[in-house]
């Protein structure tokens, strides 16, 4: 009895052409690459007048990819100093733990005149080991429990969160 084989031909060109170069596996992207971005904007006015640190609207949900990914946070927080020697600090929470405190806690713009309008950015790169769903978000709080308007006359702040590959 005789067998025969026959194996298909395979165009190589063809098969070339199929692929999507646009979409790298995450198993083939090296280190340091950018997986996934996410985003939140919040315009909404709020008065702070107290030195425990309170949520504000910047809150967002990622789900890292590996448990060797990190996690850059980055955000920025604008406000208008009602009086002389006000001023504010802001840290990052993940889920409830407390991840980045700004430097010289409440220090930021202690210093500051009347009705001054300050804005600062702060950056954090984190490293939950983890791949379930995890929230990060911002806080706020006061020097001295001086009145503080975040967002005040019209401003913006955002959350970025990025997963890095490990």
């Amino acid at each position: 009895m005789t067998v025969n084989i026959s194996k298909p031909s395979i165009n190589i060109r063809e098969k070339l052409s199929e692929l999507d170069f646009a979409k790298v596996p995450f198993q083939k992207m090296p280190a340091g690459s950018v997986v996934q971005v996410l985003l939140v904007e919040d315009s909404s006015t709020m008065t702070v007048a107290t030195t425990t640190y309170t949520d504000t609207n910047l809150s967002l949900t990622i789900t890292p990819s590996s448990t060797s990914s990190k996690i850059l946070a980055m955000w920025n927080v604008q406000g208008g100093l009602g009086v002389s020697g006000a001023g504010w600090g802001t840290r990052l929470v993940r889920v409830s733990t407390n991840v980045f405190t700004s430097a010289s806690q409440y220090a930021q713009y202690a210093n500051s005149a009347t009705g001054q309008r300050q804005s600062a950015d702060y950056k954090h790169l984190d490293s939950p080991n983890t791949t379930a769903a995890i929230t990060y978000k911002v806080q706020v709080g006061t020097f001295n429990g001086t009145s503080v308007q975040f967002n005040d006359v019209g401003n913006q702040t955002q959350l970025v969160l990025m997963e890095i590959k490990g």
